[in-house]
């Protein structure tokens, strides 16, 4: 490494931290004792750190590094100078620093075992470690389920969050499910502790949904990734509120889950250190029909304005299945896109039609759970209840399978067996099989299964989101599909466009992409959502810009700001809304912040270069980027290549000419509000230096570029300069 390369690594470290211990330069720089003391020697000379007590470096810099250096210096100086200044507070490479705490919306659950203090008095210490440590087990296993982070291990209780360190869709429905498991798991595990130790354990659950400050706390040798804000403490008190085995949650989270959870107020409850009373509702249960299961989409009218002609497309392949001429339909769309409202609309006709259907339901909590989606309908289809026998639960599949003309004596037990229900009274033959025969013949069955049913009636089958289907459940797709031309059946496919459908194209499938509302249908949209009243311009323009015709981003938008103090009823007509303060104190609505995020977090290892990106605008040059940037111009490049991969950006050219842009305005929200205020300040006034010493066309041509760093950096003289 050449000597001006280091100086550059260790001054836009020092920037972005403000120390660095000489343990960190010779572990993450790599550098040797004398490359350090040359280092901190150039740099105390420039006045840009000192030494402190013998342990490190400790930055002393103005806010900018030229007001630092007083006398002439050398071109070659001047350049390093100019660098430094472009690159001291941009991103590092994750194996050069830890990760910095950064902003996110979490869903903080907390756990706590009730009675602990009665237990420890009943049983000894030994054995009181043994119970605590399967109840912790039992509830880990939950957790892990559904992708929880325990963040902290509190005694008897838990600390656990959903949407860190990896951010999901629908954060909130995971932390529910998590407790309702939770729950379950303490009645299995009563039975074992019931007879070993003549004790039964139950446990409370508070939940709650906000903004925190998540990153890493402590001291010594002692350090955690912890989240700081109001939220974790709110979640802790509706977890006192709560009843054995019982449930709390806020009403923030309420409003996320609505839709998949059975909810019970508890009306206005005043929590310790809260300003205001919160209204607080108790979870009683799943809905028993939840048609929104993984996808977060508002079923109805208003997802499908724009659409007419794929109604009518779906339509028609309905008519033409019920002629004999079986189809298979294959809708594609991004998350948001409006697939289930479509889905829908054929449901609805169906079912008013009086014909059956039946809907395979993929979940993002059971992606390697074999043919998930095919047992969850099966045991819904027979009313099975937990409460069942299994011969009560073999009494209803028997009776279920009557009504078709299916070799009874074969198929129940590979239905049996599909259902982990034993069979053990002789009543039909044992399953002496391979396993690969089993599962060829399970599938066989299935498939048999459901064209009897279309032998009966006409009958649409629809498979939801395939992105989350097993392999198992995809191979018995394919076999339904090859026979589809064959019954009166309109089988329906919904998925993202990560997802490659294996089967060869035919004649009787048909391919159905969702594009992105027009304007004028977004207008319509924001219209239909404001109930007809008027918006200001600007208004609509932003919803435009930000939701990119995504219909559940329009949608969030507009009862954001609707729900906001930022628009109101205008005083003499109540049919215009006003606009009372700044778009620019918009944030991103509640409901879409997990699945924002985790776009993002499906490149962790770079999601630096996109918050980088963001500080620069929803579109920015390689060159501008790379100049920004400290890290590798290899790990730059390759970083911008999996984010465009990932459909994060879209990119025009080739670098070092590339231009790159967000798919989303609100995923280029997301990226930048993750950052730090701190850090993007920082950025921003490095990116306005950087611009004034690199780019000067750049600062003739658009001043107003220069300004707005500036301005968010806090740099007031320099902007108002520019503005």
């Amino acid at each position: 490494m050449q000597f001006y390369e280091m100086l550059i690594r260790v001054a836009g470290r020092l920037v972005l931290e403000q120390r660095l211990s000489y343990q960190t330069l010779r572990r993450d720089l790599g550098l040797d004792e004398a490359e350090i003391a040359d280092v901190c020697t150039e740099l105390h000379f420039r006045g840009i750190a000192h030494h402190e007590d013998g342990k490190g470096l400790v930055w002393i810099g103005h806010s900018s590094l030229a007001s630092s250096v007083q006398s002439p210096e050398s071109e070659r100086v001047q350049g390093l100078r100019s660098k430094v200044q472009s690159q001291g507070t941009k991103p590092l490479s994750p194996n050069t620093q830890h990760p910095e705490a950064e902003r996110r919306q979490l869903t903080v659950m907390f756990c706590d075992l009730v009675g602990s203090t009665t237990l420890s008095g009943q049983l000894d210490p030994e054995d009181l470690r043994e119970v605590v440590r399967a109840y912790q087990e039992a509830a880990a296993g939950v957790i892990e389920q559904y992708d929880g982070h325990i963040a902290q291990y509190l005694g008897d209780g838990l600390l656990v969050y959903f949407g860190y360190p990896q951010a999901h869709e629908r954060e909130a429905h995971r932390a529910i499910h998590t407790a309702l498991g939770i729950v379950e798991a303490m009645e299995t595990l009563n039975h074992r502790l019931q007879s070993e130790h003549g004790i039964e354990l139950a446990v409370r659950l508070g939940i709650h949904t906000g903004p925190v400050v998540v990153g890493q706390m402590g001291g010594g040798g002692r350090h955690e990734q912890l989240a700081l804000g109001e939220t974790p403490n709110i979640a802790a008190r509706l977890e006192g509120l709560a009843t054995p085995n019982t449930i709390v949650i806020s009403q923030v989270t309420a409003r996320l889950v609505t839709d998949t959870f059975e909810l019970a107020t508890l009306g206005l409850q005043t929590l310790k250190g809260v300003n205001e009373p919160l209204e607080v509702w108790k979870v009683t249960g799943v809905r028993v029909e939840d048609h929104h299961a993984g996808n977060g989409l508002r079923e109805g009218a208003p997802l499908l304005m724009g659409r007419d002609e794929e109604i009518g497309l779906l339509r028609r392949r309905w008519q033409q299945s019920k002629e004999g001429v079986g189809q298979v339909v294959l809708i594609s769309g991004e998350a948001g896109i409006g697939k289930s409202g479509l889905v829908n609309v054929i449901r609805t006709q169906v079912t008013t039609e009086g014909f059956p259907r039946i809907t395979f339901r993929c979940s993002p909590y059971h992606t390697n759970s074999v043919l998930y989606p095919v047992i969850d309908h099966i045991q819904r289809l027979l009313q099975f209840e937990r409460d069942d026998s299994v011969d009560v639960k073999l009494t209803k599949l028997e009776r279920g399978l009557s009504p078709y003309a299916l070799p009874i004596e074969n198929v129940v037990p590979l239905f049996a067996a599909l259902l982990s229900l034993p069979l053990s009274d002789g009543r039909y033959p044992a399953l002496n099989m391979s396993p690969p025969q089993q599962r060829q013949q399970t599938l066989d069955a299935l498939n048999a299964w459901l064209l009897a049913e279309a032998e009966r009636q006409p009958v649409l089958v629809l498979w939801e989101d395939l992105q989350w289907a097993d392999p198992t459940t995809i191979q018995l797709l394919g076999l339904v599909t090859e026979q589809v031309p064959t019954a009166t059946l309109l089988s329906v496919l919904t998925f993202r466009p990560e997802f490659v459908p294996p089967w060869p194209t035919r004649s009787h499938m048909t391919p159905l992409t969702l594009h992105r509302l027009e304007r004028p249908q977004v207008e319509a949209f924001i219209s239909y959502l404001t109930s007809g009243k008027r918006v200001p311009p600007e208004v609509i323009t932003h919803i435009v810009t930000r939701a990119d015709g995504v219909p559940l981003y329009v949608e969030e938008l507009t009862k954001t700001l609707i729900e906001s103090d930022i628009l109101k009823v205008g005083d003499d007509q109540h049919d215009t809304y006003q606009l009372v303060r700044p778009l620019s104190d918009v944030a991103i609505p509640t409901t879409l912040h997990g699945s924002l995020l985790a776009r993002l977090d499906r490149v962790p290892a770079v999601r630096d270069v996109a918050q980088v990106g963001a500080v620069l605008g929803r579109e920015f040059s390689y060159e501008l980027l790379n100049s920004l940037s400290v890290t590798s111009e290899e790990r730059l490049h390759d970083g911008l290549t999996k984010l465009v991969e990932a459909e994060v950006l879209y990119q025009r050219g080739r670098p070092p000419h590339a231009r790159y842009t967000f798919k989303h305005a609100l995923v280029q929200d997301a990226a930048y509000q993750s950052l730090l205020r701190r850090t993007r300040q920082q950025y921003h006034q490095r990116s306005a230096q950087m611009i004034e010493t690199r780019f000067p066309e750049l600062v003739q041509s658009e001043p107003e570029v220069v300004a707005h760093h500036f301005t968010e950096a806090g740099c007031t003289a320099e902007a108002v300069h520019y503005w």
